[in-house]
């Protein structure tokens, strides 16, 4: 892995199997994973079942929690400039999926209003060394919902699940604030497939350029 990876971030859409990805890299460089935790979140049900109620609510919930993780990044580059040997901090969201959601399932005023807050609590967000994103189908992550007991997804709005994917492919398709790892977990199973997280360790020590798309072809 390559040293001046101090800050890594997991990210896909609901079911992607970002949270197990990020404990498992976590555990294997043995360094502090931050998760974002969304069961938690108080007002998530609530927006599930009542979204244009509690929407606003339920991403402003995420935003307080998310300025928290600011020290704990913080700290890690401290302790990496100091130790450029250790790797510290592997997290399971990016801090600026709000472009994703906010957009989603809040108003046009609503949205003004949580954008004037952040700029206020989180005027600076610091950028991750690498960004792996998890690509999926709507289909896909419903049947890996299912498949796991998530009961969270018979409350989801109509169409929800499909919105939330097209909105991380548009996200995704014009990131550029740091690299980025595309994989398409429908090809790939890093928790579960011994083989394919070598892959992927392999594609993270070995990485080139601002983009790369890994998958089988890479063995």
């Amino acid at each position: 892995m390559q040293s001046d990876y101090r800050y890594i971030v997991v990210e896909g859409p609901i079911g992607s199997g970002k949270s197990p990805l990020s404990r498992k890299l976590a555990e294997h460089f043995g360094c502090t994973l931050i998760s974002e935790q969304p069961e938690k979140n108080p007002f998530l049900e609530q927006f599930y079942l009542n979204a244009a109620n509690h929407g606003l609510a339920a991403e402003l919930y995420f935003l307080l929690r998310r300025t928290e993780t600011l020290n704990l990044i913080a700290a890690a580059d401290e302790i990496g400039n100091a130790n450029h040997s250790m790797q510290r901090v592997v997290s399971d969201f990016l801090l600026e999926k709000d472009q994703i959601f906010v957009p989603t399932v809040l108003r046009e005023d609503e949205q003004a209003l949580y954008w004037q807050l952040k700029q206020k609590i989180m005027p600076e967000i610091p950028v991750p060394d690498l960004v792996i994103y998890l690509q999926t189908s709507a289909g896909a992550a419903e049947a890996q919902l299912r498949s796991r007991g998530d009961n969270h997804i018979n409350l989801f709005p109509p169409g929800y699940l499909q919105q939330v994917h097209e909105e991380y492919h548009r996200y995704f398709y014009l990131y550029d604030r740091a690299p980025l790892l595309i994989a398409n977990t429908e090809e790939l199973d890093f928790v579960n497939n011994p083989d394919h997280f070598q892959l992927l360790l392999h594609a993270i020590a070995n990485m080139r350029g601002s983009r790369h798309y890994l998958n089988l072809s890479e063995r």
